[in-house]
């Protein structure tokens, strides 16, 4: 039985922005698939909203206009915007906006979660101390922790404390088709090779960069797509210059038909420093495209070889080596795409991810 309108319990979502990503990904998708249950509401810190386009229903959505560093007058504007709302719950997303916890508690928001997809700010291994201390005082005042993979899991309950009544792990979804898509073949004519995700260091898109360098003196007819805007931008196109690969390399920013842009590709990279639990591993999986990633971060958590070509972090050799040997499919390839397929059909669709967060939302 549907809750009706009337019934509906607030959910606040506060984010430090609604730009491209792929944890902007996951609350668009929470937010579409449980409309019907919860009235969503979103608050970012910051003024990029470009993810928002994809929200079904029409939600009320807020900007706090944060001023770089510290600003006390935005817990203020919080505050008091959440007086005015007066939501049941306050669901807010990695380090960016843990502390708020502390203002949701003074203005009477009962029940308070909190979401790690990654480590968020600081050095690769969660152990920047000052971050941590902020992280232990927040979560005093946050009754369901949540994070998205087993390496984040160990790293709350072990660093941060978290309590363990408190902790969830509750691993991202996505779309699944009822079918597999049809593989493409390895015959003749351009090929391509994408990666999504924000411009940021800790991706590491220049190390994709170098090494499809590598791929593309082998075979000259391969396309590189860089699906994803940021602060990097600027220094990822000077190195494709640089490379003298401004032809072959197709930065296309951000972009909503991201689902297209992975069907449309025969191999799809992750270069990054770390990840926990990347959505679009996911995506690209559910629509039968191969996956060659860095071993890193929470990845080897919910996938082995059996799905994916693994390379060690920071080595162009093992990315363009692994590049070229998904690109031309053999029956290992072949069988990572149906295995692929088959384990995120079963583990890892939206529906199960929503009705984890909703529960939460409800209790």
């Amino acid at each position: 039985m549907r809750i009706g309108e009337s019934m509906k319990k607030k959910v606040v979502h506060l984010v430090y922005s609604m730009g491209c990503g792929g944890l902007e990904k996951v609350i668009v998708n929470l937010i579409n698939g449980s409309y019907d249950e919860v009235e969503h509401i979103i608050i970012s810190l910051t003024p990029e909203f470009e993810m928002t386009a994809g929200i079904i229903p029409d939600i009320q959505i807020f900007c706090l206009d944060k001023k770089p560093g510290k600003d006390i007058g935005c817990h203020f504007r919080l505050y008091k915007l959440l007086k005015q709302i007066s939501p049941d719950a306050i669901n807010t997303y990695n380090f960016g906006t843990i502390e708020y916890h502390v203002t949701a508690y003074l203005a009477g928001v009962k029940t308070r979660v909190h979401s790690d997809h990654g480590h968020g700010g600081d050095a690769q291994d969660g152990l920047n101390k000052k971050n941590n201390f902020i992280r232990k005082i927040s979560s005093y005042f946050i009754d369901d922790y949540v994070v998205v993979s087993q390496d984040l899991m160990d790293w709350v309950t072990q660093v941060v404390k978290v309590k363990p009544g408190r902790r969830h792990l509750i691993q991202n979804g996505v779309e699944v088709p009822k079918q597999l898509f049809e593989v493409k073949g390895s015959g003749s004519g351009i090929k391509t090779i994408s990666t999504v995700g924000r411009l940021d260091p800790v991706k590491n898109q220049a190390l994709l960069l170098k090494a499809f360098k590598r791929v593309l003196d082998n075979y000259p007819s391969v396309r590189l797509k860089i699906v994803g805007d940021g602060s990097e931008k600027e220094k990822l196109t000077k190195l494709a210059q640089e490379l003298s690969m401004t032809s072959t390399v197709d930065f296309l920013g951000y972009r909503e038909d991201v689902k297209e842009q992975l069907v449309s590709s025969d191999v799809f990279v992750l270069s990054s420093h770390y990840e926990a639990m990347p959505m679009t591993i996911l995506e690209a999986m559910a629509v039968g495209v191969p996956v060659v990633t860095t071993d890193v971060g929470g990845i080897r958590h919910f996938i082995d070889e059996r799905y994916a070509y693994f390379v060690t972090a920071n080595s162009e050799e093992e990315l363009s080596k692994s590049m070229c040997e998904a690109l031309f499919r053999n029956k290992k390839t072949e069988d990572m795409i149906m295995n692929s397929y088959n384990l995120v059909k079963r583990q890892y669709s939206i529906e199960a991810m929503i009705s984890r967060y909703i529960d939460i939302y409800l209790s």
